[in-house]
């Protein structure tokens, strides 16, 4: 084999290596050596030197390179804690000050080293004009860190978003096939049915909580965000349909408070909860299955959702189509549209399961 062979190996090597490094240090690595290629031709028509003009390039630029990444750790530090943009205006004023005092003072230090610049250079009249430059280049850099970093942000917040609403869209599918399937129509029928000739204000509430909830469905099937209120409603509906089909054998608790009802929230978030305390309180609980639905605001803003069900944990089947899978899927848009500001808990305590979801701030 011949060097032709080797070549290319090499190369995709080298840029597979480039291609694992972080967005930074390549913009970083990058950035540093075109400023340098571009300054080079500067330096050696100032100095009429190109062994002077290739050693200041490597230690002006390599230290430019150190500074600018010590002022990104502290960029860094102060961008978590989310500054007001006059703030940050000011620290990155004062970090492009002190990244230009330090830059000229090594290359005054370095300047008593290097006979080939004389001078040229470091004329008490261009001292402060180096300063001054060396303050524009720190301030430059910081500008391009930050456009970069906030280009960056938002491109992740738009995938973070396009993956939340493809996670969304599966989950109403397979929710809408659970509360439009032919089993659950079935039930709620024969449940009228088995009212009709009884009590007539009975069977009006019972017709009308069907309607309600089927209404809610299809009615926010496409909405991104829907008051939390209306889901709590449209499940109080459903879960009276259930009442009417179970009888005595189902007791049913349901609570919001006011200020929770206008949080925004995504769609079907109460609803596997529903589903699950359901399925599984029939399995393990005594009689009557007791659920109890608590919706509450927090002091922070946010709002707390509670779905308890008398009976023991059981782990959902995913297979199934309706629980497991249901549930899952709500974990994964948690984790999608509040990656930071939620917490899902499934807890068991004195005959009760309860899985509560805490949103710090929903809107």
């Amino acid at each position: 084999m011949g060097t032709d062979a080797i070549h290319p190996m090499v190369k995709t090597r080298t840029l597979s290596l480039w291609a694992r490094l972080p967005l930074f240090w390549r913009f970083q690595l990058g950035g540093w050596l075109a400023f340098s290629l571009f300054s080079f031709p500067l330096k050696w028509v100032v100095l009429e030197s190109v062994s002077g003009s290739l050693l200041i390039s490597f230690y002006r630029d390599s230290l430019g390179f150190v500074v600018t990444s010590g002022m990104r750790e502290i960029y860094k530090r102060v961008y978590r804690t989310k500054p007001k943009p006059f703030t940050m205006a000011i620290v990155v004023a004062g970090v492009s000050l002190v990244g230009g005092g330090i830059l000229t003072i090594f290359s005054l230090a370095f300047h008593e080293f290097f006979d080939f610049e004389e001078d040229k250079i470091f004329s008490n009249s261009m001292i402060f004009a180096i300063f001054y430059f060396r303050i524009g280049l720190c301030a430059g850099w910081s500008v391009l860190y930050f456009g970069i970093k906030l280009l960056k942000d938002s491109m992740d917040s738009e995938l973070r978003l396009a993956l939340a609403e493809a996670a969304r869209q599966k989950a109403e599918l397979q929710v809408l096939k659970a509360q439009m399937n032919p089993h659950f129509l079935y039930n709620a029928l024969n449940t009228i049915t088995a009212e009709i000739g009884k009590s007539e204000n009975q069977l009006k509430g019972l017709v009308r909580s069907l309607a309600e909830y089927l209404r809610y469905s299809l009615e926010t099937r496409n909405d991104d965000r829907v008051p939390l209120g209306q889901e709590f409603d449209a499940i109080a509906n459903y879960l009276a349909v259930e009442k009417a089909r179970f009888r005595e054998r189902l007791e049913v608790e349901c609570r919001i408070d006011t200020a929770a009802r206008l949080a925004l929230v995504p769609g079907i978030m109460i609803q596997p909860l529903v589903e699950n305390a359901l399925k599984y309180g029939k399995k393990t609980s005594p009689r009557p299955l007791r659920i109890r639905v608590v919706v509450s605001s927090l002091p922070s803003g946010g709002v707390k959702i509670e779905v308890s069900n008398t009976g023991t944990w059981v782990e959902p089947n995913h297979s199934e189509p309706v629980g497991g899978v249901g549930l899952e899927n709500l974990k994964s848009r948690l984790k999608l549209i509040y990656p930071d500001s939620h917490d899902l808990r499934i807890s068991e305590a004195d005959g009760w399961v309860t899985v509560t979801i805490q949103i710090d701030s929903p809107s």
